[in-house]
This record gives C-alpha cells, sequence and structure tokens, in this order.
C-alpha cells in the first residue's frame, strides 16, 4: 500500500478472534544480577531480568526445552543454558554479572 503524503487512506480489514492456548503451563523465573539484563528463549527477546525476578512474576512456557541467554544492558557479559520447563513448575535460573 502507498499512501501519499498529505492524504488520507481509509483501511478495512475483519480480524478473526484467535482462541487463547490453555496450557499446560510452566514458569521461569529469572535471578540476574544487573535488573536490564535482556532475557532470550530460543533467540527470541522475551524482556529484562527484573520482569521475571520476584514472587508474582515469571515468564509462561509449555512445557518443554529451550535455550535460554541472559545479555548484560552493555552486551558485554551473557549467559545460555538449557533449560527444561516442567508443567505446573517453576524453573529458576541463576546468574551473577560481575
Amino acid at each position: 500500500m502507498t499512501i501519499d503524503a498529505g492524504k488520507t487512506a481509509e483501511v478495512k480489514q475483519k480480524l478473526e478472534a484467535v482462541p487463547l492456548d490453555a496450557g499446560p503451563w510452566g514458569k521461569l523465573k529469572t535471578k540476574a544480577g544487573a535488573k536490564y539484563s535482556a532475557i532470550y528463549v530460543d533467540d527470541r527477546f522475551m524482556g529484562h531480568a527484573d520482569e521475571f525476578d520476584n514472587f508474582t512474576q515469571g515468564l509462561l512456557l509449555r512445557p518443554g526445552r529451550y535455550q535460554v541467554k541472559l545479555v548484560s544492558a552493555d552486551g558485554a557479559r551473557n549467559h545460555q543454558e538449557k533449560v527444561t520447563i516442567t508443567a505446573e513448575k517453576t524453573t529458576t535460573m541463576t546468574w551473577e554479572s560481575q
């Protein structure tokens, strides 16, 4: 679609509801030394360490094995490991940045 500067374009699209996934789910928590460390699961950015680190927080994932990587905010340090997520359980990944 091309819209010329100064012009208005109307777009109409019918949206279809996507059914919600009912689970089961497991939870990944992180304990990282720096709250702005980036969290990647199977090379997809999921958020920052402080989003998944207290008693009410965690990243919900389907049960399975994942490659989880924590990268410091300055990009200088990282840690990665395979993590197994089990249904209805919490897995905690700990990483202390220097």
